[in-house]
């Protein structure tokens, strides 16, 4: 499982995110085209609808000529018929259009004649009659109406999100040419969309054409919400794999640094019981009973080594303990500066072997905490214990102890190699031993000393921090509140 995942989680999650946005890409275009498609629909529908209200608004001006007019002109029925009159244009055939209106009634009349033997090309299709209306008047009328017509489909368009206005183009009713348009003729040939051609009154002089010159970006905003929806979902795919990504990799660190931890912890326990054992094999066979300070001084080391032997087994079942809300810190009034001084007498074996020095500044009056004394004397071990280890022989260790009305502050500073700025919050983490060159540690150790550290603190509502340069040395400084 493990070769599984290092060769094939990353690309499989790459390749996942990929074939998802892929997918997304694909639906986002095919719903592209089909809105664009039915944008257009909409856009042909308005211009026919207005081409139908125009008309009706240019015959019917100011008087009421009935429900029955007003439904008739205003029926896609009639459009349809009106379109399909307009558009015959089959040689030979001949139309004429007739209408009259009164207060009684109203009659339009569609003529269509043509001889069955005709071939001639070019025949007028339009016999119309302008309903006593002289040419000029009947222009005026036809300017009107196509104003009319214009502002129609613009405040239409407006709704749909298409801002524009003027941009249309005129055609002559009988032979559709081209008579004007509203815009330069590069813009009308490259124009995205060009409606149909639709009367708007019944002066038969023009046809009416919407020009719009761009779609996209209105297909787009209608989108949006397809859009935002679609990125969303890509960008909480891309977010779970990152995590599901960190998550395997810490899990593979984690995997690691324990197998590491145990490796480190089998060699840190046999220090200790093999160094008891050559001691006390020591005693009796050199009969150290008629040497009593070379007793003395074997039984101090095996105490020594005992009492590291206990601190370790300690950082193994806080292993298990830590995250036990129902372990809970044995509390009671206990002197920090007189743990400091045990703590220190206790290690001076250690300290004088490695010819290492620690020089306690102590406040004059008792500076007293609520905690377990256990634990927290292990945390002083621990932090004198790492200096011992890392700043080699000669180490020198300043020990202060400052007690105001809050809180009680602990300075531990040494003079070792000191840690780089980066690795300043890591040092806490379970596992985590600062690298060394070429990941190689030429000191045994189990990681878990400062994440001890910092999680007894912790318990105890206080904190830890370190200053440190490469070089310059470490200070540890602990604030725990005083005892109330």
């Amino acid at each position: 499982m493990k070769w599984f995942n290092s060769r094939y989680a990353y690309p499989l999650i790459i390749l996942s995110l990929v074939v998802s946005i892929a997918l997304q890409a694909v639906w986002l275009r095919q719903l592209f085209v089909s809105q664009k498609t039915q944008l257009k629909k909409d856009i042909e529908q308005i211009v026919s609808t207005s081409a139908i209200h125009t008309l009706y608004s240019s015959i019917s001006k100011h008087n009421v000529r009935g429900d029955r007019f007003r439904e008739f002109f205003l029926s896609p029925q009639w459009l349809q018929m009106r379109q399909a009159f307009d558009d015959l244009r089959i040689n030979g055939v001949h139309s004429s259009f007739h209408y009259g209106f009164g207060n009684d009634s109203s009659v339009v009349q569609m003529e269509i004649v043509f001889n069955n033997r005709s071939t001639k090309k070019n025949d007028q299709p339009t016999d119309l009659r302008w309903n006593d209306e002289s040419p000029d008047e009947v222009k005026k009328i036809d300017n009107t109406d196509i104003e009319r017509m214009d502002s129609t489909v613009s405040m239409q368009l407006a709704k749909l999100g298409i801002n524009q206005s003027k941009q249309y183009a005129l055609y002559g009713y009988g032979k559709d040419t081209l008579t004007s348009i509203t815009i330069p003729k590069l813009l009308f040939n490259q124009a995205e969309y060009h409606s149909g051609k639709y009367s708007y009154n019944l002066k038969s002089m023009h046809k009416y054409q919407l020009v719009v010159n761009e779609l996209n970006g209105v297909v787009i905003y209608q989108m949006r919400y397809y859009l935002f929806s679609s990125l969303l979902m890509i960008l909480l795919t891309g977010v779970a794999f990152y995590f599901l990504l960190k998550l395997i990799r810490n899990q593979r660190l984690y995997a690691d640094a324990k197998s590491t931890f145990t490796s480190n912890m089998t060699h840190e326990f046999k220090t200790p019981v093999a160094t008891i054992s050559v001691a006390l094999e020591s005693i009796t066979k050199y009969q150290l009973v008629n040497d009593p300070e070379k007793l003395q001084n074997y039984l101090d080391i095996s105490r020594h080594e005992l009492q590291r032997l206990n601190l370790m087994i300690e950082k193994v079942l806080n292993l298990s303990q830590e995250e036990d809300t129902s372990n809970a810190m044995r509390q009671e009034l206990y002197d920090v500066q007189a743990g400091l001084k045990q703590v220190v007498a206790s290690m001076q074996v250690q300290l004088d072997n490695s010819k290492s020095v620690v020089h306690l500044s102590l406040s004059a009056d008792p500076c007293f905490v609520n905690g377990d004394p256990l634990h927290l004397t292990n945390v002083f071990y621990n932090l004198i214990d790492n200096v011992i280890k890392y700043a080699g022989p000669q180490m020198e260790m300043q020990i202060s102890c400052q007690c105001s009305a809050n809180n009680v502050t602990l300075s531990f500073k040494d003079n070792g190699p000191g840690i780089a700025d980066v690795y300043h919050e890591k040092v806490f983490d379970r596992f985590f031993r600062i690298p060394g060159i070429n990941d190689r540690h030429n000191v045994k150790g189990s990681g878990l000393g400062l994440h001890y550290v910092k999680q007894i603190i912790s318990k105890h509502g206080g904190s830890i921090s370190v200053k440190s340069e490469p070089g310059k040395g470490s200070n540890f400084i602990i604030i725990l509140p005083v005892a109330i």
